[in-house]
């Protein structure tokens, strides 16, 4: 009788504790749960990272002509005759 007992509450335990930790971790942020106020201001977030993302590769790249443009011009500054190192 006892046995059966604790094995109903560790059933019904297992049941409950299931369908919590089966959620996902930030189910409170699900889209479908937004109201329209807050999905419009969620997809304006994320607009605005993406534009900031794109707005530093774009730096990025940019830098990274500069410098390989720079390098070439300076690669023989100081002549064939003097290598760096010497």
């Amino acid at each position: 009788m006892k046995a059966s007992f604790f094995s109903f509450v560790a059933a019904a335990t297992l049941f409950a504790t299931t369908a919590a930790s089966a959620a996902p971790f930030d189910h409170d942020r699900d889209l479908r749960r937004l109201s329209p106020r807050e999905r419009a201001r969620y997809e304006q977030a994320q607009r605005d990272r993406a534009r900031f993302e794109q707005t530093q590769r774009e730096r990025e790249r940019q830098q990274a002509l500069e410098r390989a443009r720079w390098e070439a011009q300076h690669r023989h500054d100081r002549g064939p005759a003097r290598p760096y190192g010497r």
